[in-house]
């Protein structure tokens, strides 16, 4: 089917399901497609079992970069030509309405996507909320993500941008991947902080397709499953590389001591 038809398509339906009309019939810009990823064993492979291994980093959310002197489209060029090849886009409640996904992130996955680079948007849960209102959500947002873009292939979910601490933090994350699975969803959910796999390495979460994101690498059963150094600061590039992981280097570092790094990514063959 014609791609510049979807959205008037996807608009009559929800018009005809009482939902409501929430984005305008607009062509949409046709963009390369990308590879679908999956996990398998402890590795992120294409579609032929290559094996995958990407590296970038973290940007500020949509509205903290409308509000620099870089705005996102070119944050996602400066990153591409400095050979990133997967962006973690952080979302805020505060920036979560009806048309969100589709009019501002929808964009923005595209022009990452067409660049090269995976996208993992992670939900910025609030801390200060109680345990059960950010499971609540964190669930909410993942919702609301997966109705637009549920498996897609350029875009991976962090349904907790931080860690909790609570005794439930296994069973809330099991929920996300549950949810995920229950909109047939193939999207890599991504853990935030598995810390119950430092004495079960065995106990990972049931389902297909999880990756998990860690601060550092000491400690991790990393030859369980696919693991993301999240916040790299740069510091043991050879360590990263001997561990076989991803990695995601904090916004605030320089990416021109990350370039060798960043350029032995191995993207879909």
């Amino acid at each position: 089917m014609n791609r510049l038809i979807l959205p008037l398509i996807g608009c009559l339906l929800c018009a005809c399901s009482g939902r409501p009309l929430v984005v305008a019939a607009t062509p949409t810009p046709v963009v390369p497609q990308y590879c679908p990823l999956r996990v398998e064993g402890r590795w992120v492979v294409d579609a032929g079992g290559n094996v995958v291994i990407l590296h970038g980093a973290s940007l500020p959310t949509l509205a903290e970069m409308a509000q620099s002197d870089r705005d996102a489209a070119q944050r996602l060029r400066e990153l591409a030509a400095a050979g990133a090849r997967v962006v973690r886009l952080p979302v805020d409640q505060s920036e979560i309405t009806p048309t969100f996904v589709p009019a501002a992130v929808s964009p923005f996955i595209d022009q990452a996507n067409a660049l090269g680079m995976l996208v993992i948007l992670a939900y910025r849960n609030d801390l200060d909320e109680t345990v059960r209102k950010q499971g609540e959500a964190a669930e909410d947002w993942l919702r609301l993500a997966l109705t637009y873009l549920r498996n897609a292939p350029g875009v991976w979910f962090e349904p907790f941008a931080r860690p909790i601490a609570t005794p439930k933090w296994r069973a809330m994350n099991q929920r996300m991947v549950d949810v995920a699975r229950g909109f047939r969803a193939d999207n890599v959910i991504v853990v935030n902080a598995p810390d119950w796999l430092r004495d079960a390495p065995n106990e990972r979460l049931t389902g297909s397709n999880v990756a998990y994101a860690v601060p550092a690498l000491d400690g991790w059963p990393l030859d369980a499953a696919p693991f993301i150094l999240t916040d790299f600061d740069g510091a043991d590039v050879g360590a990263v590389q001997a561990a076989q992981v991803w990695s995601i280097a904090s916004e605030a570092v320089q990416p021109a001591g990350l370039l060798a790094l960043w350029r032995t990514s191995k993207p879909c063959e």
